[in-house]
């Protein structure tokens, strides 16, 4: 009996846990309060920011973004439009939120479209919902007329959910957030699966291969300018007509959050802010010129083992931002108390110098203290790459174990 019983509040528990995080149905609009503010500015003729906030499919040059930033300004051409590039290939809604204020905030956007759907992919729908409700209320917080929009992409593992005519769970996490805060959402994807389920483009294919075929993509996530990227930008187009005529202009309405830990509070903090040893170094030589040098604050570097950083944070996780490549290594993290941390900066990719960014989740609330410092372990870098069957054909490329480190990433 008493089994019976067990059983029976298992299955409520987790009845109530799939009630509460169910996977939405799929539309291309979902229009709620519409984009009231954005248009006002946009009739009358007045200067107008529009930041991108997102991964490497808003990124990408010619994609969805310039697309449709060209085709408002063409559509619109009393408005006087700039743009607001935040968007970061291979990151989350998570690094979003803690760099919104530095990459977007400070320059004053009108519009925010947020784009994280496929890079969210994994990942829970709580700590989806945790980001996404911490940049909408750190945007508001900033000024409650900004308007947001969610726009949601997809990728191949993402495929059958729409099929099915739902959303995966990262965008179904972000249709809840949405739907609290009555934000607009286009789901850019539907219009794509729509013409793969129908034979009309392939989902993945190489285009030298399939001369004459309508190609969505050659690695099943990243869109093709002239066929993906096209049919996402035709979708918001074709939105944005409809929103124009939608919602009153006014401040938007701040509610009780859906979370109270979400990282409404999240923020870079520079190494400028920080205790540091006399041993590190600004550095530009794994920047410069790299596509993500304007998004990247100063770096500093060392591969002293004796040099240390030393950060007070609040909350129950800690991150930092810093650039991952060939002469990077391991560095080890000590928070408080707890036993020491080893987190490898190098991986498989590290073929190229490129902005990383990591999280230590799962402290407890309160106030902390971490301490960081290259470790003196020496990574299996051959071992590592051949994962990607990569070499090393030049030993002293990928010799050291240097950190490359641009912020922390803390709750304030």
């Amino acid at each position: 009996m008493r089994a019976i019983i067990l059983f029976f509040l298992l299955s409520q528990f987790h009845y109530s846990f799939a009630q509460s995080d169910t996977l939405a149905n799929t539309q291309e609009l979902s229009p709620r309060g519409g984009l009231p503010n954005f248009f006002a500015k946009v009739q009358k003729g007045k200067p107008v920011k529009i930041a991108y906030l997102g991964g490497s499919i808003t990124r990408a040059d010619q994609g969805w973004r310039e697309q449709s930033f060209q085709w408002l300004k063409t559509e619109f051409p009393q408005a006087q439009f700039s743009e607001i590039m935040a968007a970061i290939g291979g990151t989350g809604s998570d690094f979003g939120a803690y760099r919104l204020q530095t990459h977007v905030l400070q320059h004053q956007p009108d519009l925010v479209f947020v784009e994280f759907a496929v890079n969210d992919n994994g990942k829970s729908a709580p700590e989806v919902k945790a980001a996404m409700e911490g940049i909408v209320r750190q945007i508001w917080r900033k000024n409650r007329r900004s308007d947001i929009c969610f726009v949601y992409t997809f990728s191949r593992p993402q495929l059958e959910f729409y099929q099915r005519g739902k959303f995966p769970v990262s965008a179904s996490a972000m249709e809840a957030v949405a739907d609290h805060y009555q934000i607009p959402s286009i789901a850019m994807a539907q219009p794509a699966v729509q013409l793969i389920t129908e034979g009309k483009m392939l989902l993945q294919a190489k285009v030298s291969e399939n001369p004459g075929q309508m190609i969505f993509s050659e690695d099943g996530v990243h869109p093709l300018v002239e066929t993906g990227h096209k049919v996402y930008a035709e979708a918001v187009q074709r939105q944005f007509k409809v929103l124009q005529s939608m919602g009153k202009p006014g401040a938007h309405a701040l509610k009780i959050a859906i979370l109270p830990q979400n990282l409404e509070k999240a923020r870079m903090l520079s190494l400028d802010q920080v205790k540091k040893t006399a041993g590190w170094r600004l550095t530009d030589s794994v920047v410069l010129r790299k596509p993500f040098a304007d998004l990247m604050p100063p770096v500093y570097a060392t591969a002293d083992t004796a040099q240390f950083l030393s950060v007070r944070f609040k909350g129950s996780s800690l991150g930092l931002l810093d650039v991952m490549g060939p002469s990077s290594g391991q560095i080890v993290v000590w928070i408080d108390e707890d036993a020491p941390r080893y987190l490898n900066r190098f991986d498989e990719y590290c073929t190229y110098y490129r902005m990383s960014y990591s999280l230590i989740n799962g402290l407890s609330e309160g106030k902390h203290r971490a301490i960081i410092k290259v470790s003196p372990n020496e990574l299996d870098k051959a071992a590592i790459l051949q994962k990607r069957n990569n070499k090393i054909n030049n030993p002293l490329l990928y010799a050291g174990r240097a950190f490359y480190v641009g912020a922390f990433l803390v709750k304030k």
